[in-house]
C-alpha cells in the first residue's frame, strides 16, 4: 500500500476573535493603499509615462506626502510646499508639456478654469486648513480635459494638467494669499501651512489620478460613439 502526501497542505489554524480583528486591521489599508498605487500608476503611464518613470512618480508622491519644505515665514504663518502634492505634480505637467503630451495654451486654459471653480469651492477652515469636496476637482478636471481635446486622447493629460495644478493653485495659493485666510488658519499660533499637503489619499496627488481615469474613461466611451477623432485617423 503506497502512502500519499500532498506536497502543500494547508492547516486550518485556530484564531481568537482579537487576533482575527488585528489582522484584518493590517491587512486591510495594505490592500487598500496597494490597490490605489496601482491604480495611480496606471493613471500616469495613461497620460504618456512608461512603467518605470510612472512607479518611480507614484512612489515619489507616496514618500513626498510627508515631506514639506518651508519656503515663506509670514508673522506666525510658514507656508511650506509639500513634495508629494505640490513639486511632483508640477514636474509631471510640465513634462507633457515639454514632451508635447499637452499644447501648453490648452494646459494653461485647463489650469485656469479649474483653478477659478477650485477657489469657488475651496473654504478655509481653521484648524483643518483648506478644505473642498472631493468631487469637485476631479470632475471639473476631467470635464475640462475632455472639452479641450473634444474627447480625443489627450484629454487624460489636460484633465491631469487641470485638476492637480489647478486645485494647487486656486485652493491652495489664491487662498494663502489672503492675509485674513492666513490669519484665521493660524488661530494665533506658529502654523505651518503646506501647499499641495494633505497626504497622499487627499489633495491634489489624488485630484491628479482621479482627473486621469475619469477622463480616460469617458473619452473612450465618446470615441466609440463618434469615431476617431480627426487628428488621430493615422494611428
Amino acid at each position: 500500500m503506497v502512502t500519499e502526501f500532498p506536497l502543500i497542505a494547508i492547516l486550518p489554524v485556530p484564531f481568537s476573535p482579537e487576533q482575527v480583528i488585528i489582522a484584518l486591521a493590517v491587512l486591510i489599508p495594505v490592500l487598500v493603499i496597494f490597490s490605489f498605487l496601482l491604480i495611480s500608476e496606471e493613471a500616469f503611464e495613461s497620460i504618456g509615462f512608461g512603467f518605470y518613470q510612472a512607479v518611480l512618480v507614484t512612489a515619489g508622491a507616496l514618500i513626498g506626502s510627508l515631506i514639506n519644505i518651508p519656503m515663506i515665514p509670514i508673522g506666525e504663518v510658514i507656508i511650506a510646499v509639500n513634495v508629494g502634492g505640490a513639486v511632483i505634480p508640477l514636474f509631471v505637467t510640465l513634462g507633457m508639456v515639454v514632451r508635447r503630451r499637452i499644447s501648453l495654451p490648452k494646459a494653461l486654459a485647463a489650469i485656469a478654469i479649474v483653478s477659478i471653480v477650485a477657489y469657488t469651492f475651496a473654504t478655509p477652515t481653521p484648524g483643518i486648513g483648506i478644505t473642498m469636496p472631493f468631487y469637485v476637482s476631479p470632475l471639473a478636471g476631467a470635464a475640462v480635459g475632455l472639452l479641450l481635446a473634444r474627447g480625443c486622447q489627450t484629454a487624460p493629460g489636460l484633465a491631469y494638467a487641470g485638476g492637480a495644478m489647478g486645485t494647487l493653485i486656486g485652493a491652495d495659493i489664491l487662498n494663502l494669499a489672503s492675509p485674513a485666510v492666513l490669519t484665521a488658519l493660524a488661530g494665533g499660533k506658529t502654523t505651518l501651512l503646506a501647499i499641495g499637503g494633505a497626504g497622499i489619499f487627499d489633495g491634489i496627488f489624488i485630484t491628479g489620478v482621479f482627473s486621469v481615469l475619469l477622463a480616460g474613461y469617458a473619452g473612450r466611451r465618446l470615441r466609440e460613439r463618434t469615431g476617431v477623432c480627426p487628428q488621430e485617423r493615422g494611428e
